[in-house]
C-alpha cells in the first residue's frame, strides 16, 4: 500500500474530534470569571486542555459530545460523526426514541456516556421527529455532579424552548426501571432489507462526504441548530398553525444607537445591522447561529443591550428585533449618541481636543522661541557695546599723554610768551 493511499485510508478510519474556534471562546472577551465547562466536563480534560480554549492532544477524545454541549459560548463544533451519530436514530421507524447512558440497565435505542452528551439542540431535533424517553434511572446513584447540573440545564433549556405543554406531550422522563418499557418493532423480510439498503445508502454518502474534494460547504457547516432550524421550516410549511419555539434573543433598549459594536463582537455571525430606505437602521438576527453567549451584551458601552430575553419565534430564520434612528457624527459619519451635545463621536472629540493642545503648545513654544531670540539679541547688542567701548580706550591714551606733557611744560611757556610781550620789537644784532 503506498503513502497516499495509506494515509487517505488513516484519515476515513480514524475517529475525528470536536474543533475549537478559538476566535469565539468566552475567555478572549472582558469577563470576571474564566470558564472551564468544558475542561471540567471532560474525563480527559487534563490530558486534552491546556487551557480551555487550548488544546494539547487530541488522542484521548472518544469524541463523546461533553465539552460541545457544555460549551457556553458554542467554540466548539461537533464533529460530522457526532452529527451523524446523534441524530441519525430520527431516521428510525420506531414512533419513540429511548435514550440512556452506558449505566442503564435498560435497553435503549441511543446509549451515551451521559444523557447531557446530547445537546439541547439535538434531542430538541429528536424531538420534533419522533417522541422521546430519557431513561434516568442511574442518575440517582451518579456521582458526577457536572454532568447532572449539565442534564439539569439542558432539561430547563428545552422546556423553555417548547414550552411546557409540547414538553411533556414529546418527552417521557423515565425515573424507574419499569417506566416506559422499550418494545422492538417487528420487520418484514421486505422492511428489513429497506433498513439495509438506506443504512449503506447513507453510509456511502456519509463516506464520500469526507473525501476532500467532494464536500460541499453547506455538508462541513451543518451542526445541531442548523439541522434544528431545518426541521422547524419543514413544520412550519406543513402545519397550518405553526409552533412557537423559545429562544434566547438580545435585547435591545432605547440607548442603542447603532453603533455596530454588537454586530463586531458576534464571531458567530448572528448579529447584522442593515439599514432601511427611510433613514433608519434595523438589528436583524439569525437565532440558529445564536449561542445565547452574551458577547454582544458585554461589547456594549452604551447600555444598549440589555440582557438576553426569552422571545416565542415560529422559526429560526432572521427576525428584525430593533430599529433605531442613527445621529451622524458631524466629522468622520459614524453613529453617535442622540443626545450629544457637540454632534461629534468620542473619537472626533479626542481628536479635536488633542489637536487644539497641541496647537497650544505649538504657540507657546512659538512664544519662547521668540523670547529666547529676543534675549540673545539683546545680549548680543550688550556685547558689541562693550567691546566698542574697549576698542576707544587704546586711542585715547596718546592724546591723554600729550596733554599730561604740555601740563607738565606749562609754567616755562608763560613766561616766554610774557618776555615777548614786553619787547614787541625784535633786536638787531
Amino acid at each position: 500500500m503506498g503513502f497516499f493511499t495509506r494515509t487517505a485510508m488513516d484519515a476515513l478510519m480514524k475517529t475525528t474530534h470536536p474543533e475549537i474556534n478559538r476566535r469565539q471562546c468566552w475567555n478572549l472577551h472582558p469577563h470576571r470569571k474564566p470558564c472551564t465547562e468544558c475542561k471540567d466536563i471532560c474525563p480527559y480534560g487534563e490530558q486534552i486542555f491546556t487551557r480551555p480554549n487550548l488544546v494539547k492532544d487530541w488522542d484521548p477524545c472518544t469524541d463523546c459530545g461533553l465539552c460541545v454541549s457544555a460549551c457556553r459560548s458554542g467554540c466548539i463544533s461537533p464533529s460530522p460523526e457526532q452529527v451523524q451519530r446523534d441524530t441519525s436514530a430520527a431516521d428510525s421507524d420506531n414512533d419513540t426514541i429511548w435514550i440512556g447512558c452506558e449505566r442503564s440497565s435498560r435497553k435503549n435505542a441511543v446509549v451515551r456516556e451521559c444523557i447531557c452528551a446530547l445537546s439541547w439542540e439535538a434531542l430538541a431535533y429528536l424531538a420534533l421527529n419522533k417522541k422521546i424517553v430519557l431513561d434516568l434511572t442511574p442518575c440517582g446513584e451518579c456521582e458526577n455532579d457536572v454532568c447532572a447540573a449539565q442534564l439539569r440545564k439542558e432539561l430547563t433549556r428545552l422546556v423553555e424552548f417548547f414550552g411546557e405543554a409540547v414538553f411533556e406531550a414529546r418527552f417521557s422522563l423515565a425515573y424507574e426501571a419499569d417506566d416506559y418499557p422499550y418494545h422492538v418493532k417487528e420487520l418484514s423480510r421486505r422492511e428489513m432489507f429497506e433498513q439495509v439498503s438506506h443504512g449503506s445508502k447513507s453510509g456511502t454518502k456519509k463516506l464520500l462526504q469526507m473525501l476532500p474534494g467532494l464536500r460541499s460547504a453547506d455538508d462541513s457547516s451543518t451542526d445541531f441548530r442548523l439541522l434544528l432550524h431545518q426541521r422547524t421550516k419543514q413544520l412550519k410549511a406543513a402545519m397550518e398553525t405553526p409552533l412557537k419555539y423559545g429562544y434566547h434573543l438580545p435585547n435591545f433598549t432605547d440607548k442603542c444607537f447603532g453603533c455596530g459594536k454588537c454586530e463586531k463582537a458576534c464571531r458567530a455571525g448572528a448579529l447584522k445591522l442593515e439599514d432601511l430606505p427611510d433613514g433608519q437602521t434595523r438589528m436583524v438576527i439569525t437565532p440558529w447561529k445564536c449561542s445565547e453567549c452574551e458577547l454582544c451584551v458585554a461589547a456594549c458601552s452604551s447600555h444598549g443591550l440589555d440582557g438576553l430575553k426569552l422571545r416565542q419565534l415560529s422559526t429560526l430564520g432572521p427576525v428584525s428585533i430593533h430599529k433605531c434612528t442613527k445621529t451622524l457624527c458631524k466629522e468622520c459619519g459614524k453613529p453617535i449618541a442622540p443626545g450629544s451635545v457637540d454632534g461629534v463621536c468620542t473619537v472626533c472629540r479626542i481628536k479635536a481636543r488633542t489637536k487644539k493642545r497641541q496647537e497650544e503648545a505649538a504657540a507657546r513654544a512659538k512664544q519662547l522661541r521668540e523670547e529666547r531670540e529676543a534675549k540673545k539679541a539683546a545680549e548680543e547688542a550688550a556685547k558689541a557695546a562693550e567691546a566698542g567701548a574697549d576698542a576707544a580706550v587704546p586711542a585715547a591714551e596718546p592724546a591723554a599723554a600729550a596733554v599730561n606733557a604740555a601740563v607738565a611744560a606749562g609754567p616755562a611757556v608763560p613766561e616766554a610768551a610774557a618776555a615777548k610781550a614786553a619787547d614787541p620789537v625784535p633786536k638787531n644784532d
